[in-house]
């Protein structure tokens, strides 16, 4: 956990100063790479996504999914687990989907357990967790945003191998790092340079 935070927070300050302007948007698809670095600490690999869509002025739901495949705490004992979430965000700062967030939401984690040593009685898990969450997005290039957030995880429904993964999927303080990126911005700017490129000819 500590690596992480050591990781996410220079980012942060190194990316806080660019083009605070933002253009108003009311749907963001984003890839989380907290995923990715809680695999790789683990000897493993993870990623996720996930897709936001703009309800009301200042209001909008994100759904998550998310993969890891990780070390347990049993020698030799590797979990595979899914995650679905479902958010909901409120933004007192804009009207878009940027700047100061709070959200909560809840999510389920589905866990699999497999390897050449002796496996747990149960060889699945379902986790069921509540999470609210405080976070800050920024525009860092013209099709991209990052969002930075904080969270705790409240974990309410557990099967009894849970103390094989509490090290890695647990109660507690959350931090991640998200990459927004701007599909329509993107299909605009290809638009743009097709129409240029007959106007040429």
């Amino acid at each position: 956990m500590k690596r992480k935070i050591l990781f996410i927070v220079p980012i942060f300050f190194l990316f806080s100063t660019p083009c605070q302007a933002q253009m108003e948007h009311d749907n963001l698809f984003s890839l989380d790479i907290s995923y990715a670095l809680t695999g790789l600490l683990n000897q493993g690999w993870g990623l996720g996504f996930s897709y936001e869509k703009k309800a009301l002025d200042w209001l909008s739901f994100t759904g998550g999914f998310g993969h890891m495949t990780f070390l347990t705490g049993i020698k030799d004992i590797y979990c595979t687990s899914v995650n679905l979430s479902l958010f909901i965000n409120y933004y007192p700062l804009s009207n878009g989907l940027d700047k100061l967030y709070v959200s909560i939401g809840n999510g389920c984690d589905f866990m699999f357990y497999f390897g050449d040593a002796v496996k747990p009685e149960t060889s699945k898990d379902t986790l069921v967790h509540i999470t609210p969450l405080l976070g800050w997005k920024f525009n860092v290039l013209k099709y991209l945003m990052i969002d930075v957030s904080t969270g705790y995880k409240f974990i309410i429904i557990r099967s009894q191998n849970y103390n094989e993964i509490e090290d890695y999927i647990n109660s507690g303080f959350r931090f991640s790092l998200g990459f927004k990126i701007f599909f329509k911005e993107i299909k605009k700017e290809r638009s743009m340079n097709s129409t240029k490129e007959i106007t040429e000819e």
